[in-house]
């Protein structure tokens, strides 16, 4: 049975949820006035801070302004500004040859080359087969003395070293010093930039891995081939310095080696935004590979490659050595700009398979090897004798005895 309200308590019901409504609406809309007040504040104070030097640079300024340079200038500075060390600024030329080296549409020499400070001398520390270096007659261990007709030295080796990639067909001259006898050649770009190397030491297989771009994985399912039908019974994957590449190339290279995920979110990475919501994740298939496996990590790995050690780890199939990482594993996405240029914006954090996240924390290894200053920068350029990192991997695959043996490279 109901009971009626009278009129005049119905009414005073109504207003007060009415009041209070309208009260709860003016507390929103004020904090998102605000809010917007705020934001609209903070940017016009930088945009005048940019007129006052742009009016004074206009004024004053003793040479001629390049309005393209200081867009970009511009531009780099902004993102430079958040403090993200994996956020940057592309110019229209930089765009180009970073999405071609993500799609693995770079090609090259087909040599390699690392600056040994001890000798103050650029080292080949490989060429790869059928490249034209190959077929130029430069081998592993030649000096490479001059880069485009220009010397090479220490100052100047990292910039002149980009020279040896390019697009296809491009070409460059290189002088090399090889048993001591002086020999210049021009070197075509015609060979695809190998992301993944690889050899073998007796039954050891040895993989390094520069980054985690798309041509990555195929060549990884080669290596892993390769030295299996060489009858290697162990692996070590060098990502040590590896900092380039996306997650989802990672992913999928890492897939190659794991089973199904089964574990925490089912997934190999999970991405998830500010919020904390799951916005992607990264499934495994069944297949596997199924051998002992060491992964070798450094401060200088970074994204992709601590995840790919990490998850590694997490499902069981490799133990880390060397030192930690660098504790950047966040997901980047790339905005082309009106200028032809871009910028690659960090837009999500990337969870491991099972471990906490490693943003800003990096990767521990279970077997701390420090190098020394000098070592560090001998990477890639010292022998496995000379590497503790490495003698320490051979030791736990008891491999040591393979020390010397007859190899071959990939």
């Amino acid at each position: 049975m109901s009971k009626k309200i009278p009129v005049g308590t119905a009414l005073a019901i109504l207003f007060v949820v009415m009041a209070a409504t309208i009260a709860i609406t003016m507390k929103i809309s004020m904090g998102v006035y605000n809010h917007l007040i705020s934001d609209l504040s903070e940017r016009s104070a930088m945009y005048d801070g940019i007129a006052e030097v742009d009016k004074l640079t206009r004024e004053k300024f003793n040479g001629t302004i390049d309005s393209e340079n200081v867009y970009s200038g511009l531009a780099a500075g902004f993102v430079n500004g958040l403090g993200d060390p994996a956020s940057f600024y592309l110019t229209p030329a930089e765009y180009e040859v970073y999405n071609n080296k993500l799609l693995g549409k770079m090609s090259g020499t087909g040599l390699t080359a690392a600056y040994n400070t001890e000798t103050n001398q650029l080292l080949v520390t490989s060429v790869a087969k059928n490249s034209p270096a190959e077929a130029s007659g430069i081998a592993v261990g030649d000096v490479i003395t001059k880069i485009a007709d220009i010397d090479v030295d220490f100052e100047n080796y990292a910039e002149l070293a980009s020279n040896l990639e390019g697009q296809k067909l491009s070409n460059v001259n290189v002088t090399y010093s090889h048993e001591g006898k002086s020999n210049t050649v021009n070197l075509v770009m015609g060979y695809s930039l190998q992301s993944v190397t690889y050899r073998n030491v007796g039954t050891i297989g040895i993989i390094s891995i520069t980054g985690f771009y798309e041509n990555a994985i195929n060549q990884f399912k080669d290596a892993i081939k390769a030295l299996t039908e060489a009858g290697c019974k162990s692996l070590i994957i060098d990502v040590r310095n590896c900092d380039e590449g996306t997650i989802e190339y990672a992913t999928k290279v890492l897939d190659i080696l794991v089973p199904v995920a089964t574990e925490g979110t089912a997934a190999m990475a999970t991405v998830v935004n500010a919020e904390g919501k799951t916005i992607k994740t990264f499934p495994s298939d069944s297949e596997s590979v199924s051998m002992p496996m060491l992964v070798l990590v450094n401060g200088g790995t970074k994204g992709p490659a601590e995840l790919f050690a990490c998850d590694l780890r997490d499902f069981g199939k490799a133990q880390l050595i060397g030192t930690k990482t660098k504790g950047v594993c966040t997901m980047q996405q790339l905005f082309r700009l009106s200028n032809g240029g871009a910028v690659v914006l960090t837009v999500a954090n990337v969870l491991p398979y099972t471990s906490e996240g490693i943003n800003g924390t990096g990767v521990a290894p279970d077997y701390i090897v420090k190098l020394t200053a000098e070592q560090t920068a001998q990477i890639g350029i010292m022998s496995d004798a000379d590497d503790p990192q490495m003698q320490q991997a051979f030791t736990l695959l008891a491999g040591d005895s393979a020390e010397g043996a007859d190899g071959y490279e990939g």
